[in-house]
């Protein structure tokens, strides 16, 4: 298989039976998978730290490739990725991780699965072999096939995302969360899932889901502008949500509904800080409604919600600590 087929393939652009071919090549050889993940890395790995890559790698590269015989070609691009991926590795030697616990890491979860970890102050966006588009919050986990199934097609999230799925009537698409899976077809959802706080919700933006009520064992249907909830170990269902849920997709953050606490928790991930909470009482957040950028930085978002919530804080930029008083 071309190098550039598996790009062709990661990139979301292959017919069906391109598709089919290759599932059948990587059904064929351990190598090939091995051979998809080296390439799947540099794709993946490249959407985040492009620039450094680029630069890295073209320090690498030697001047001249051969262009003008045909059968050069493929040998002049397995050697450009292995050097792109020497590179990968080098920024994230960098960035202060190894090349097995790299934000970009993927884990074998079994044979042909592979596990996506966005670390906290960073979002991203990946396309999945069937087309199907994911957009991953900070502090976020996706496992996920390299290709998926004849029959099915599962990944299982830890965190918050949102898919965009492409319809198939015969291959029902299936998150998989602590609390619930979340099955569809062909649809556009929001999933939020943290089994340590024990926070699960879903909204549904477009199409048709349904899930499961771990407490009754119960089917609920979800109908667009729906939103589920797991509050005491039980799914409830809100008609109308506010939609500002997805707002973390453009770089926001909603306070819309929010406690002081649930606030500074989605701080801490999309600003990769801890937050030291020394109050007997959390403070009240004034603001009914109201979105918040990211990329303004944190200490803004806080003097923010000082004008119309009684607290102070400290930030420690070298232990890259904020205390609320």
């Amino acid at each position: 298989m071309k190098s550039t087929d598996i790009l062709k393939f990661l990139e979301g652009n292959c017919s069906e039976q391109e598709k089919r071919r290759m599932a059948d090549w990587l059904d064929a050889s351990p190598e090939h998978v091995h051979e998809f993940n080296e390439i799947r890395f540099v794709f993946e790995t490249t959407k985040m730290y492009g620039p450094e890559l680029k630069r890295l790698a073209s320090a690498e590269v030697p001047q001249r490739v051969p262009t003008t015989a045909a059968s050069a070609r493929p040998t002049a691009m397995r050697v450009a990725f292995r050097r792109v991926l020497r590179a990968a590795a080098v920024v994230a030697l960098l960035l202060g991780v190894g090349y097995s616990t790299y934000v970009y890491t993927f884990d074998r979860v079994a044979d042909q699965f592979v596990a996506l970890d966005v670390p906290a102050g960073q979002r991203i966006e990946v396309t999945l072999s069937d087309g199907t588009r994911v957009w991953l919050n900070s502090g976020s986990r996706l496992e996920y096939p390299s290709v998926f199934g004849r029959h099915r097609r599962e990944v299982k999230l830890t965190g918050e995302a949102m898919f965009e799925v492409t319809h198939d009537a015969g291959h029902p698409f299936v998150v998989k969360t602590f609390a619930s899976n979340v099955e569809v077809l062909g649809t556009k959802f929001n999933v939020e899932a943290e089994a340590e706080t024990g926070s699960f919700s879903t909204t549904l933006l477009e199409g048709r889901v349904q899930l499961t009520d771990p407490a009754t064992r119960q089917t609920i249907i979800l109908e667009p502008n729906d939103e589920a909830r797991l509050t005491e170990g039980r799914i409830s269902v809100v008609r109308n949500a506010d939609l500002d849920v997805v707002c973390w997709t453009e770089g926001l953050i909603s306070i819309r509904g929010l406690s002081f606490e649930e606030l500074m928790r989605k701080f801490e991930k999309a600003y990769n800080v801890r937050i030291d909470i020394r109050r007997r009482e959390m403070p009240v957040i004034g603001f009914k409604s109201g979105k918040i950028r990211i990329s303004d930085g944190v200490d803004h978002a806080l003097r923010v919600l000082q004008h119309n919530s009684d607290f102070r804080f400290e930030h420690d930029v070298r232990s890259n600590v904020i205390t609320i008083y």
